[in-house]
């Protein structure tokens, strides 16, 4: 979802709204029936309640064969319990899913769903307040004035009453506790706490110790049983703000107009987060009856996978659950998808690289033709060998391309999209999308193609196995799309059944005239000026905390004993001709993975990358680049290189049975790349004409601005080849680069099932001698003599602000400084920055940042932070983030969350065992021996807020740079001296090219 790409290839699925940090609020008091005993406001019978559930069949015991070995109960209130046992480590997973999102948005209030995922983080009526009676009474009069400003038409009346709502929020806030939630997770070791919503469902996420189950049953019945809300304004410019990044994000724009124009009139065509008006002016009213009608038992489900026991996992969701109260649930309004007979045409402008996406509906999931459309979209977009990534991507007639299918309850569509080569126009390239549609109608796609998607299905299934995070989305996604377990568990049995008729037949049934096509065209957009609003910054007091949070902090659990990684144990060490070998055993499946190390980047040999892009698209020996990527597809192996300044790898990833011709195709693909005569050509056409798209893709040029800001002409980008030297590249010469590859000294590390000893002779790559690597150049960063602002200029809605000091050499010794550091000020939304940027004063909807220690012993730390903000808010956002690092703000309740949090984690986060090799050899190049956190923790243990001080005055004073990218016309130039020197950044300035 963080990918610039989010809305087309992200796992293959739709990038809805995610809250990236966890959002906030609370909900519903005043206008509703009393809620404390539970979370419907109906005692009807079972039966009424039941027939418009759609409730999933109960599973007590695994099915045979089902890998996930989940069993499906239901609480007597209509609860669904999804449980999926894993034991390998101490954590559970737990989601709550309500089957409510944007779909579910009255038709004048949309971004409903999304505002109440970001309420329910605010607290109740018994977390978050130190006093909710006397509280209550502002919170009321708060909701009575929204309502009154949402019925006005008249702007001065409209401009009052919002005063007013200002007023009441101050005094209500006297008696808030700001995200006392996440600063009891946080002090419990819980992690990847967050929420997300889509169409059809809003999902709240927690990754939690063990020995916290109970305190989380406690919390998030309580939460959802009576939450409350509570410093709504501060959250209501926070969720604007999140509108305000979306609208400066090309895939958002492009992808939001793709939604309206193919799906019309269905509130399919909405945004996730909801309409500017409506953003503006909204009705808590209208949340109140959103929150009653869907939050109720028989409509949501909780979804756990991770180290229990089931039948004790039942008892106590039942005891802590079991008392809210289910209610029918009321039908929402029908309506029709489009069915067009023609192309329907849409076009939007950005300063972006173009893209062309077209767009055909399907039918609703699971639907019988559903096995045979998911099948149909990997045969053109499967990543490797599909339609669209041989005769496409591969073939370099377009910059990039792919497909997507997305299935929801009432429809769904199939996308396709390409980004266009440098000189080619997007009609050019939906011609080339829709001749690849051809293809596929043709039937130019074999059984064996079938076959190695299955293949590739039986590969992510097993995939599964090994995350908590994979397992509950899969018992997720089947709770909201009414889909039973066991129909779930037989998806390979059904892929296998698809047959290339069943395809073609599909294809030609769907995929005809009638589409919707979307371009983006790169232009000047209509971005809306916005005035900053007027609300009082709030005093949060953070020593202040409800009975609540003390009670549950004081719940027992059983300490767990930390797990060190211990070498003979956790993974094993051996010296090869080629360097070192670790090996870690897999303890779920068949999976291997092999990865080769490489001291080697750009700086050392310059052509290298272009060297490792040129492979990407090579064959080996006899078989041509397609052929190739087939028989990796069939084999259910992936194999890839990447290389950056200083550093390369080289990785396989696959199923043990095919470990050694896996193995055997990267040795040949090396020895004798088989690189077709016009490849090279068109891969410089490719990357000169995404030179282009650099300069002004926002998210490259805030990454360009931030690479100068920190090591000025040694920047990263500055260190990209230019387009003379692209044009000079010779195949001969890269070539020479590939086979002298692992001539090189090099880390490997295997995970899989073969014993150390015999991997060591499989991994032999025929080098007779190993020439050494020198210890690659240090990193260091720019000093600059005083404190000062780099500016650069783009048209755009928000500022993204950075912020950059350089801080030493690291020190093992301060090891333990670094992550306390790191942790108080930037570690979640308990955290200063979070606090103070978001919390207090609505200045920005993602801001965080820390200490970056090292990557190896060589080189420097450095702080650091980021956010966006409105343009006019800018001023205001670069002090107070300034402040932060200047003069810590000290707090002995945040220093104890940060010192419990952190504890936590030593004892309840063991490095999963695909972790283990990255980590020992980040050991490795900070110069430690072993495991040093047995050392860490204990000194962790001792570790004082006096200790965090001292170690935050080294800052005061130090020169520090403020780096912006944003519209010189929407900012004030002239305040931002007061941060330093300023000096305007040239985009150009920034690139090589």
């Amino acid at each position: 979802m963080a990918s610039p790409r989010d809305a087309f290839e992200n796992m293959k699925a739709r990038a809805q709204s995610s809250s990236y940090i966890a959002p906030l609020i609370a909900l519903l008091f005043a206008a509703e029936p009393a809620l404390g005993a539970g979370l419907g406001v109906s005692s009807d019978s079972s039966a009424q309640w039941e027939a418009s559930s759609h409730l999933p069949k109960t599973q007590e015991s695994a099915l045979p064969g089902d890998p996930l070995q989940v069993t499906v109960h239901r609480l007597k209130n209509g609860l669904t319990v999804y449980l999926s046992p894993n034991h390998e480590v101490p954590r559970i997973t737990a989601w709550i899913s309500v089957r409510a999102g944007s779909r579910h948005d009255p038709a004048d209030s949309t971004g409903m769903a999304h505002y109440l995922e970001h309420m329910f983080f605010k607290g109740s009526r018994s977390l978050g307040t130190v006093d909710f009676n006397e509280e209550k009474a502002h919170l009321d009069a708060i909701d009575r004035l929204y309502e009154d400003h949402f019925v006005s038409t008249d702007t001065a009346e409209r401009k009052a009453i919002y005063g007013r709502i200002d007023q009441e929020n101050i005094q209500a806030s006297r008696y808030a506790v700001p995200n006392e939630l996440d600063k009891l997770y946080k002090r419990l070791g819980f992690e990847g706490v967050n929420a997300y919503t889509s169409d059809e469902q809003t999902v709240f996420i927690a990754d939690l110790p063990k020995n916290r189950l109970e305190t989380w049953a406690r919390l998030e019945s309580d939460r959802f049983s009576a939450p409350v809300f509570r410093l709504f304004q501060t959250e209501l410019e926070t969720v604007y703000e999140e509108k305000n990044r979306a609208m400066d994000n090309p895939d958002r724009i492009l992808y939001d107009t793709m939604q309206q124009t193919a799906y019309g009139s269905h509130p399919y065509s909405r945004s996730v987060l909801g309409s500017m008006e409506h953003l503006r002016n909204p009705s808590l009213k209208k949340m109140y009856e959103f929150r009653a009608r869907w939050y109720v038992p028989n409509n949501m489900a909780i979804c756990m996978a991770g180290d229990f026991e089931p039948k004790a996992v039942l008892a106590l969701l039942e005891r802590y659950f079991g008392a809210w109260t289910p209610r029918p649930l009321e039908s929402i309004p029908a309506y029709e998808l489009p069915k067009p007979s023609s192309a329907v045409h849409a076009e939007v402008r950005y300063e972006a690289e173009e893209e062309a996406v077209l767009m055909w509906l399907l039918p609703p999931y699971g639907h019988p033709d559903h096995d045979a459309i998911t099948v149909m979209d990997m045969v053109m977009d499967n990543s490797e060998s599909g339609i669209v990534n041989l005769t496409l991507n591969q073939a370099q007639k377009v910059k990039r391309a792919g497909s997507s299918p997305e299935f929801m309850n009432e429809g769904g569509a199939w996308v396709l999209w390409a980004v266009p080569k440098d000189g080619q126009t997007l009609e050019e390239a939906e011609a080339l999308l829709l001749g690849a549609v051809d293809r596929l109608k043709a039937g130019e796609f074999s059984d064996e193609d079938l076959r190695s998607v299955v293949t590739s299905f039986e590969i992510q299934e097993k995939q599964k196995l090994e995350s908590n995070g994979e397992r509950t989305a899969a018992m997720v996604n089947a709770f909201t799309h009414h889909e039973e377990w066991a129909d779930c568990a037989k998806l390979i049995e059904r892929l296998r059944k698809v047959s290339k008729e069943d395809v073609l037949r599909v294809a030609r049934r769907y995929l005809g005239e009638g589409r919707a096509s979307v371009y983006r065209r790169r232009g000047k957009p209509a971005i809306p000026s916005i005035e900053k609003p007027g609300f009082t910054k709030l005093e949060l007091d953070r020593e202040r905390g409800s009975a609540f949070y003390r009670e549950l902090l004081s719940m027992p659990a059983e300490p767990i004993e930390p797990r060190w990684l211990k070498e003979g144990r956790d993974y094993l060490k051996r010296g090869i001709a080629a360097g070192e070998l670790l090996t870690v055993k897999n303890p779920f499946n068949d999976l291997f993975s092999v990865e080769f190390h490489f001291d080697r980047g750009r700086k050392q040999e310059r052509e290298l990358c272009a060297a490792m892009d040129l492979f990407e698209l090579s064959g080996a020996g006899d078989l041509s680049a397609e052929q190739l990527k087939k028989k990796l597809y069939a084999l259910g192996t992936t194999m890839s290189a990447s290389c950056s300044e200083s550093e390369s790898s080289v990785s396989i990833f696959g199923l043990d049975r095919n470990l050694e011709e896996s193995l055997r195709l990267l040795r040949l693909r090396f020895e004798s790349p088989n690189i077709a005569s016009d490849t090279l050509k068109k891969m410089i056409e490719v990357q000169i004409g995404a030179h282009k798209d650099n300069k002004v893709q926002p998210g490259y040029l805030v990454y360009a601005l931030s690479e100068w800001s920190k090591r000025g002409e040694q920047s990263a980008v500055l260190g990209e080849m230019n387009d003379g030297e692209l044009r000079s590249l010779d195949e001969g010469r890269l070539k020479g680069v590939l086979e002298k590859t692992f001539g090189y000294a090099h880390r490997t590390a295997y995970v899989g099932n073969r014993p150390t000893k015999e991997i060591a002779k499989l991994l032999y790559m025929g080098k007779s001698s190993i020439q050494k690597v020198p210890t690659p150049p240090a990193v260091r960063w720019r000093h600059p003599a005083s404190d000062e602002v780099l500016f650069t200029h783009r048209d755009m809605l928000q500022s993204q602000i950075g912020f950059f000091a350089p801080e030493g050499d690291y020190d093992p010794e301060k090891a333990v400084d670094y992550e306390y550091y790191s942790e108080y000020v930037g570690g979640g939304m308990s955290a200063v920055i979070f606090q103070e940027i978001r919390e207090s004063r609505a200045l920005a909807y993602s801001a965080k940042g820390g200490f970056d220690s090292a990557d190896r012993k060589e080189d420097e730390n450095a702080l650091w932070a980021r956010l966006g903000t409105q343009a006019d808010k800018t001023i205001e956002a670069s002090a107070v983030l300034r402040g932060i690092f200047e003069h810590l703000p000290s707090s002995e309740s945040r220093f104890l969350e940060t010192k419990k949090g952190i504890e936590e984690s030593y004892r309840t986060s063991p490095v999963a065992f695909r972790e283990v090799p990255d980590t020992i050899f980040n050991w490795e190049d900070m110069g430690f021996p072993g495991d040093p956190r047995p050392h860490r923790f204990m000194r962790a243990l001792s570790y004082t807020l006096k200790d965090l001080e001292g170690f935050a005055q080294r800052f005061q004073g130090q020169p520090k740079t403020l780096y912006i990218l944003g519209n010189r016309s929407r900012l004030d130039l002239e305040g931002l001296k007061r941060f330093g020197t300023v000096a305007e950044v040239p985009v150009d300035k920034l690139f090589p090219y």
